[in-house]
């Protein structure tokens, strides 16, 4: 038996039941449908997560596809965070050109987070050798990440 839709076109009934189920997409494999709920409006959404994620991770990511303002403005935190955060690794890290001391990579890494807080507008760190490093909040929100490299010489004889 087939069910017409609003757009006019045909859709065997099986199909309609099993998109109603996992909202027409696919559950990637080791992952399962759960419910979750966004922290700001309350509205569920389905999620496909992993069977070991905890209701609250869940949550997390209901909150991070809501739709509401406030969830969107916190996705758009989250993820100037996240990028801000890879770029201190990118320039700084084990893996960058001429990487710097692990301790101060995480004191830079905790430091996007209290500037996304609003916590302090930035920090300018000397690590040594002519290397500086800088982390600020910008006018439009965005968060910069900053390597300064000089090299002086001087004579004297």
């Amino acid at each position: 038996m087939k069910k017409k839709t609003d757009g006019g076109h045909e859709i065997p009934e099986e199909d309609l039941r099993e998109m109603e189920q996992d909202g027409g997409q696919e559950v990637p494999e080791g992952a399962k449908t759960q419910t979750g709920y966004c922290r700001f409006c309350g509205q569920a959404g389905i999620i496909h997560a992993l069977e070991e994620w905890s209701q609250a991770e869940v949550d997390e990511e209901a909150t991070c596809k809501c739709e509401c303002d406030e969830a969107k403005k916190y996705a758009e935190s989250k993820e100037r965070v996240q990028k801000a955060k890879n770029r201190i690794n990118e320039l700084f890290g084990d893996n960058a050109e001429r990487p710097i001391d692990t301790d101060v990579v995480e004191v830079m890494l905790k430091t996007v987070d209290a500037i996304e807080a609003r916590h302090m507008k930035g920090i300018t760190i000397d690590v040594g050798m002519g290397v500086k490093a800088k982390v600020a909040k910008m006018a439009k929100e965005s968060i910069k990440v900053e390597r300064s490299e000089t090299s002086k010489k001087t004579y004297e004889e």
